[in-house]
């Protein structure tokens, strides 16, 4: 599966800002793996001119309240867990183009994610 290609830099088009995030993962107070990741700056981004929506899945305050009503009501074990990749392989609707993060030299040409 490949996350993006290498095409020529397009004419009258915004190029969004990279940069690579570098992430040790631990396992017993002791490094585990080596993680690295290329993440587009979308803050420099215009809302209406180069996209349109934005979406974070958040859960309404009443429907915590309910379920930890019927929880205490029932006897009920809750766990929570933190989806950090929730997003990760959405699908996009528009051409995005981004700027190669430092370290990757290849004058004139942006990364365009594959869809």
């Amino acid at each position: 599966m490949n996350t993006f290609q290498v095409v020529p830099r397009p004419k009258g088009r915004k190029v969004v800002s990279s940069k690579i995030v570098f992430t040790l993962k631990m396992r017993y107070g002791r490094v585990d793996r080596k993680k690295a990741r290329i993440c587009a700056r979308g803050f420099s981004q215009v809302y209406g001119k180069d996209y349109t929506d934005s979406f974070a899945a958040m859960a309404h305050p009443s429907a915590i309240r309910l379920i930890l009503a019927l929880a205490a009501q029932h006897g009920w074990y809750l766990n929570s867990t933190d989806i950090k990749v929730a997003f990760l392989a959405a699908e996009l609707h528009e051409e995005i183009y981004m700027e190669p993060p430092e370290g990757f030299e290849e004058p004139s040409r942006t990364l365009q994610p594959d869809g």
